[in-house]
């Protein structure tokens, strides 16, 4: 398995990924999106490869002070065998070698498979927090 920084250029063959692996697509996936988002930290947006295919993706980003991890996701034939765990590996790496001190996961409450292999992972669920959004400008999310 490789694993590299994502490309605009995959941005078809990544987003069947999502949609094939049950993650939620919404307005702000587009790849005028993706776009945007990889001009401030490409680094962060990996993508997992095996015999030229991608068969994972994480989007990590950092605020200035804390990481996020999002978008994770495995074809469903490739899922138990490590992905994820390189892929949230690899962006935590990349994230603590920028300084980041925290990390921390957007997983919807009801992806049961993401909320169990984050807290395999160490990741602890802050029953304090919600996250609260405010749509800006056109569609988003």
């Amino acid at each position: 398995m490789n694993l590299r920084q994502f490309a605009i250029e995959d941005y078809d063959e990544v987003r069947a990924l999502w949609e094939e692996s049950g993650l939620e697509i919404r307005p702000g996936d587009s790849k005028r999106e993706v776009r945007s988002k990889i001009s401030r930290d490409p680094d962060l947006f990996l993508v997992a490869e095996e015999g030229g295919k991608i068969v994972g993706t994480v989007m990590g980003a950092w605020d200035g002070r804390r990481g996020w991890l999002y978008h994770l996701g495995v074809l469903p034939g490739h899922q138990r065998r490590g992905v994820a765990s390189a892929l949230v590996r690899e962006a935590e790496a990349r994230m603590k070698a920028k300084g980041v001190l925290k990390v921390n996961a957007i997983v919807y409450r009801t992806n049961e498979r993401s909320l169990s292999f984050f807290r395999q992972a160490g990741y602890i669920v802050d029953e304090r927090s919600l996250i609260h959004g405010k749509v800006l400008a056109g569609e988003s999310d």
